[in-house]
């Protein structure tokens, strides 16, 4: 008898001093005896939990692990190692691992169970993080081939943004570009987005609509303080401007991570998530390394881009300048007396050419005065005392030389390739600026000296050159482009923000 009862304290000091939960409970699920493991790690003490069903523990995903286990023990079956998710008395959720055994009266009869439950969360962040890091690596490499293929930058902008996505279990991303500079700087919405669900549609469509200062807005933020930016609930934060959208969505989270291009943030990466899409220090630590990687890519991808612009506009360039110089050669052989006189005119003009080619280049890492830059970029025109220019003292900044000029050359070249006698033709060029709309005018009027009897006909197709111009006028400067031929000749009016040419 006392070595029975030696034993039964021994047993019950082991229960008490387990620091897991032990717990045992009658078939009918109700709980009979509760260990202080069970109260640190549940939170209810004995005296909540006694006589209360095990069930109170379960998640309601989850209140079907209690019928099986009972259908199982009833069997005589011990459930070892079983891992699954229970609820503590604060609500918050926790990993654990259970065995189960059946409890057996003095006649063998099965009458209740006991349960061991080990607290695994620290295992599972060890093992979440070591997936997180996997997953991590392979994202980086997917980037880093990606780079290397020849695809487009807002196609590879677009991989990355899936990429991280995907990885950090993040329900939309998207790419914010900045542009201008000094009080005119703001972020821009590029476009590009990654989505999970058509659902989200309200959040890409608000965003587009905005644009964001330093400091404004979440993406501001990131911005003027040049670091990682995170909101838990931005429903109920005032520095996100799109919080009754994101509410409407059912989006709570989202992330700012600046990009850094030479010293300076050239983009902003937003990412965004549901209520269960917690950010924590692993998921805020491996966005700001694939970001950083990401920037590195995306400079990289934008220099190609922006070199393969360049060859193909010097292809095309020289296809005009061969043109222009046949032009100029007839046009001065018709009008010199001898060949002191043609060689004279045409090889001048032929410096003029290489001069106008060379202005884009030239002035592409510096501004310069937009009176001097048409004038440089219209030098192909043999009748300089015939260019009549009333232009506004403006400083163009040195990222908007290389479109105006490529405008200013194109319009002198398809006036020099589509006028056989354009020496007969007055070309007028000024450039205005209207406060009520913030934008400088620049107008492009080419008079014939004879009018036509009848309207010229329209082209057949759209050229490089026309499409150039577009691109250039509403994608590089934001601007808005009008082009009319009539009798009297062509006009071309460009309305463009003033903020873009001065940036």
């Amino acid at each position: 008898m006392e070595t029975s009862e030696s034993m039964h304290q021994y047993l019950a000091a082991i229960v008490e001093g387990s620091d897991d939960a032990i717990i045992t409970k009658g078939l009918d699920s109700i709980i009979r005896s509760w260990n202080p493991g069970a109260e640190r790690l549940f939170g209810y003490s004995a005296e909540e939990a006694i006589g209360q069903p095990i069930t109170m523990l379960f998640p309601a995903d989850r209140e079907d692990e209690e019928t099986d286990f009972i259908a199982r023990l009833s069997r005589g079956e011990r459930i070892a190692h079983f891992e699954t998710i229970r609820k503590r008395k604060d609500g918050s959720l926790i990993p654990i691992s259970l065995t189960v055994s059946p409890v057996r009266n003095a006649a063998g009869k099965i009458v209740g169970a006991s349960k061991i439950a080990r607290d695994i969360s620290v295992q599972r962040a060890a093992e979440e993080r070591q997936e997180l890091r996997a997953r991590e690596s392979e994202a980086l490499l997917a980037v880093a081939q990606k780079l290397l293929e020849d695809v487009s930058f807002d196609e590879f902008a677009q991989f990355c943004l899936d990429a991280v996505c995907n990885v950090v279990g993040m329900n939309a991303g998207h790419l914010l570009f900045a542009k201008g500079r000094g009080e005119n700087a703001r972020l821009h919405p590029s476009g590009i987005w990654y989505i999970t669900r058509p659902g989200l549609q309200p959040v890409v469509d608000e965003t587009e609509r905005l644009t964001f200062a330093s400091g404004e807005g979440l993406p501001g933020l990131a911005w003027k303080f040049g670091e990682l930016k995170f909101l838990n609930e931005v429903d109920s934060s005032p520095h996100f401007l799109r919080r009754q959208v994101f509410k409407q969505v059912g989006l709570a989270s989202a992330v700012a991570l600046p990009i850094w291009q030479g010293g300076e943030i050239k983009a902003v990466l937003e990412f965004f998530g549901s209520q269960k899409a917690k950010l924590d220090a692993d998921i805020l630590r491996m966005l700001s390394t694939v970001g950083s990687q990401i920037g590195i890519a995306i400079h990289q991808k934008q220099e190609a881009e922006h070199r393969e612009t360049l060859r193909r506009e010097m292809s095309h360039r020289v296809g005009n300048s061969l043109s222009v110089l046949a032009s100029i050669y007839r046009s001065c052989s018709r009008a010199a007396s001898n060949k002191d006189e043609l060689d004279e005119a045409f090889l001048g003009r032929i410096v003029a050419v290489g001069h106008a080619n060379r202005v884009a280049i030239e002035n592409a890492t510096q501004g310069a005065s937009l009176n001097s830059l048409i004038v440089d970029s219209i030098e192909i025109f043999p009748a300089q005392d015939r260019i009549e220019l009333d232009v506004i003292d403006l400083h163009v900044g040195y990222e908007s030389v290389m479109p105006i000029a490529l405008i200013l050359n194109e319009l002198a070249t398809n006036a020099l390739k589509h006028n056989e006698h354009f020496e007969k033709i007055q070309l007028k060029i000024s450039a205005s600026y209207c406060e009520a709309t913030e934008q400088v005018v620049l107008k492009w009027f080419e008079r014939r000296a004879a009018p036509l009897v009848a309207p010229p006909n329209g082209p057949t197709r759209v050229g490089f050159g026309t499409q150039l111009i577009k691109l250039m006028v509403e994608n590089k400067l934001g601007g808005q482009l009008d082009r009319h031929i009539d009798e009297s000749g062509l006009s071309c009016v460009f309305r463009v923000p003033r903020n873009r040419i001065e940036n």
